[in-house]
């Protein structure tokens, strides 16, 4: 038996972590505090696929392949907060856990 959580994909604001931008632009841009969880291409894009109407949120990537990344919450708390899919090299590279 899989050990996968098939819920894993509709993980609820409230249980994702805070991390920090690193990056000046960044924070600037999409603010300090982002909320960000591990989540591959493939489950934002079946988060994407049952709470799109419910979230804003940015489409998923094409998917030919499943990548390791991060769901991850910008404008925390203001009229533009949105989701959006980051892959996890990138999103290193731009915040550090708080």
């Amino acid at each position: 038996m899989s050990g996968y959580d098939y819920d894993r994909p509709f993980v609820k604001q409230t249980e994702l972590e805070q991390f920090i931008s690193t990056d000046k632009e960044t924070r600037k841009k999409y603010g300090q505090i982002v909320l960000a969880k591990e989540l591959s291409n493939i489950e934002y894009k079946t988060r994407f696929s049952k709470l799109k109407s419910e979230n804003n949120m940015k489409p998923p990537p094409s998917c030919g392949r499943i990548f390791p990344g991060f769901l991850v919450i910008r404008k925390l708390n203001q009229s533009g907060q949105y989701e959006t899919w980051m892959p996890d090299h990138v999103f290193d590279e731009l915040y550090t856990k708080q």
